[in-house]
C-alpha cells in the first residue's frame, strides 16, 4: 500500500514538473520577441535578388587604433564592392537594423579623415583669438561612455530624448512631463569644462550629428520663426524681422504674412553675421563654432541623411541596444523640408545665396556636403 502511494506521488510530481515547464516556455518565446533577441540569432544579406543568410556581426567596441587611425583601417580592409556595400538589412518582423559593421566602420573612418584634413587645411584646429576650443554644448555620459555635442536641428530631439533615458529618466515621465529635455538633461549632465571634455572623450565613444547647412537653416526657419509659438523669444523675434526688413510699398508692406517670409529671415541673419549684436541663435549657428569640431575627436560623425544606418552603427558599438531604440521623434512642422529647401533658396537673391554659402563654408567642407544645386544658374 505504501509502495502504491510513492509511485502515485512520484507520477503526480513528475507532472507538475513537466506542466510548469510548458507554462515557462510562452513567457520566453513572448521576452525574446519582444525584447529583439530572437533576431539576433541570424541576418540576412540581399545580393542580386536573392536572400543570403549571413553570419550576424557581433556587437564590439572597434579596436582604439583603428578608431584613431583611419589609414591603419584601410590597410587591413580593401575598398567594399557595390555588392558588399551593404548598408543595413531590415527584418520584416523587426524595428531593429542589422548592419554591416565593417562596412559601417570604414564609413566612419572617411568622415573623421575628412574632419581631420579640412581641419588642417583651414588650421582650425589651431586656437586663435575669436575661436577657441568650446565645450559648453557637450553631453557626457560616464556610465555608457557616451560623448554628444547636441547639434539643434540635426535629431536634436531624438538624441536628447535618449540621452535622457541613458540618466535614468522613464519613459513614462519624458511623456507627461513639461519640463524642457534640455533642461531635464543639464540636471544629470553639467556643462563640462575642456579638460573634463578631453578626458571623457579619451575613454568614450564621441560623437556628432550633422546636416547639410542650407537644410538644417530651412528647418531652423519652420520650426523657430514660421511655426514660432505664441508670445515665445522667437515670436518676439519674428515681429522684429519684420518691422525692419519687410518692404513697405504705397504706405503699406508689400507683404501680409504674419510671420517674416524666408528672404526677410536670411537678410536678418546675414547683417547678424556682419554686424553682431548678441550671440547667433544656437539653432542656426554652424556646428564649426557650436561644436568646435576641430579641437576634439569624434569616433562617429552620423548625418542626417544617413541617420537610420548611422544611429543604428552607434548603438551597436555603444552596446546600447537594451537602452534605446533606433528613432525620429519631431520630424518637422508641414511639408517635409527637402521639399522646400530648393524653393525657399530660389526666393533669394545671389547675394544671399553667397551670403549663407560663406557663412556656413567650414560646414559645407568639414562634412563633406555640396552647394551645387543651390548655386545652379547662378555666378558665384
Amino acid at each position: 500500500m505504501k509502495g502504491l502511494n510513492r509511485t502515485k506521488c512520484r507520477i503526480v510530481r513528475r507532472l507538475f514538473l513537466f506542466f510548469a515547464a510548458l507554462s515557462v516556455i510562452p513567457f520566453t518565446v513572448l521576452y525574446l520577441i519582444t525584447s529583439d533577441h530572437l533576431y539576433r540569432f541570424r541576418a540576412y544579406n540581399y545580393t542580386n535578388g536573392s536572400r543570403h543568410q549571413l553570419q550576424f556581426h557581433a556587437v564590439h567596441h572597434p579596436p582604439p587604433a583603428m578608431v584613431h587611425h583611419p589609414q591603419e583601417y584601410r590597410k587591413h580592409h580593401q575598398q567594399h564592392t557595390p555588392e558588399q556595400q551593404v548598408q543595413a538589412v531590415k527584418n520584416s518582423t523587426s524595428n531593429q537594423y542589422l548592419i554591416d559593421m565593417d562596412y559601417m566602420k570604414h564609413r566612419m573612418d572617411e568622415r573623421v579623415a575628412r574632419l581631420n584634413d579640412k581641419c588642417t587645411e583651414y588650421r582650425l584646429n589651431e586656437p586663435k583669438q575669436n575661436y577657441k576650443p568650446k565645450a559648453w554644448e557637450y553631453l557626457i555620459n560616464r556610465e555608457y561612455h557616451l560623448v554628444w555635442c547636441n547639434v539643434f536641428k540635426a535629431a536634436s530631439t531624438s538624441w536628447m530624448y535618449n540621452f535622457n533615458l541613458l540618466a535614468g529618466y522613464s519613459p513614462e515621465f519624458l511623456k507627461k512631463t513639461k519640463d524642457v529635455p534640455l533642461q531635464l538633461a543639464r540636471q544629470k549632465y553639467p556643462r563640462p569644462s575642456v579638460d573634463a571634455l578631453h578626458e571623457a572623450i579619451n575613454g568614450s565613444i564621441s560623437f556628432v550629428i550633422v546636416r547639410h547647412p542650407f537644410e538644417r537653416l530651412v528647418s531652423a526657419y519652420k520650426d523657430k520663426i514660421q511655426y514660432a509659438l505664441p508670445n515665445s523669444h522667437h515670436q518676439k523675434l519674428g515681429v522684429r524681422i519684420i518691422q525692419k526688413y519687410r518692404k513697405i510699398a504705397k504706405g503699406q508692406p508689400w507683404n501680409t504674412q504674419k510671420y517674416p517670409t524666408f528672404p526677410e529671415f536670411v537678410n536678418y541673419l546675414l547683417d547678424e553675421v556682419r554686424h553682431p549684436h548678441t550671440e547667433i541663435d544656437m539653432h542656426w549657428i554652424p556646428v564649426t563654432y557650436f561644436c568646435t569640431p576641430c579641437f576634439f575627436h569624434y569616433d562617429v560623425i552620423a548625418k542626417f541623411e544617413t541617420l537610420e544606418e548611422d544611429q543604428n552603427y552607434l548603438i551597436a558599438v555603444g552596446q546600447l541596444g537594451h537602452m534605446i531604440k533606433p528613432q525620429w521623434r519631431n520630424a518637422g512642422k508641414g511639408a517635409h523640408t527637402n521639399d522646400l529647401v530648393l524653393k525657399l533658396c530660389k526666393e533669394l537673391d545671389d547675394d544671399q545665396i553667397r551670403g549663407l554659402y560663406e557663412y556656413y563654408k567650414y560646414d559645407f567642407e568639414l562634412f563633406g556636403y555640396s552647394t551645387e544645386e543651390y548655386f545652379n544658374g547662378r555666378g558665384r
